[in-house]
């Protein structure tokens, strides 16, 4: 399982825009951290940096004790905010663009356990939004990822559908046992799956707070437990979701 360490001092591009100050964390084995912030304040920029989309300074992302830049192909799942898949590929040769040589049983066991039993020789047009959401949960999880990244995977789904792939989520993150990075601007999403939540600010970012969840497992989707939490949360720090504490 993987530990992770994230020190970033800073984060900015060409054009002279600042968009990390100072982002450090540490992310224990197999623990989920939700991370919530203003829209447009580099949330996606740092999962970016840690998967190692975007270059970061050597040294800054430590994945199971050695630097991410060291790391030729780390074993990292990241499932986007759009499934990105490739219109032209079917179902299996989507998922074998990141696995080539998986068994043909290893991906139908795996299609079957996100109920897309039959449908390796579909294309993603011929899916619906949630099955090809799936689809991309089921690519992520092809590799056996130690550390897996999700960059708010559900926001455009209907209510049922995104709480059938939140329960599928935490189905495939306990078998794993996987470390978990999820992005997200719903808090009640974040209270009902992670472990511990980090909040942004405004652009250029920092963490301005962060709070264990302190709830049994499992955990209910809008129950009264979590949102109790949830509600005595934003009583002590009403501008949280704005990226301020004060």
């Amino acid at each position: 399982m993987a530990e992770l360490t994230v020190r970033i001092e800073n984060k900015q591009y060409i054009q002279g825009t600042k968009v990390l100050d100072n982002i450090e964390f540490d992310l224990g084995a197999g623990e989920f951290v939700a991370i919530i912030g203003p829209s447009g304040c580099g949330k996606t920029t740092l999962l970016n940096l840690i998967s190692g989309l975007e270059p970061s300074e050597v040294g800054n992302i430590v994945f199971d004790g050695e630097p991410l830049n060291d790391q030729m192909c780390p074993p990292i799942g990241y499932i986007f905010q759009q499934p990105r898949l490739m219109p032209w590929l079917t179902v299996e040769q989507n998922l074998r663009l990141v696995q080539p040589n998986s068994h043909p049983d290893t991906i139908d066991e795996l299609l079957s356990s996100v109920g897309l039993e039959g449908k390796q020789n579909c294309y993603p047009r011929t899916l619906s939004g949630g099955m090809q959401r799936r689809v991309s949960i089921a690519r992520a999880f092809l590799i056996n990822p130690k550390l897996l990244l999700l960059d708010e995977p559900f926001n455009s789904l209907d209510a049922p559908t995104a709480a059938r792939l939140r329960l599928l989520l935490i189905k495939f993150c306990q078998r794993q046992g996987c470390s978990v990075i999820f992005v997200t601007h719903d808090l009640q999403e974040a209270v009902y799956l992670a472990d511990r939540i980090l909040f942004l600010s405004q652009s250029p970012s920092r963490i301005v707070h962060q709070e264990s969840v302190a709830l049994t497992r499992p955990r209910t989707e809008s129950g009264a437990a979590e949102l109790s939490w949830q509600a005595a949360l934003l009583a002590k720090y009403p501008s949280l979701l704005a990226g301020s504490v004060i």
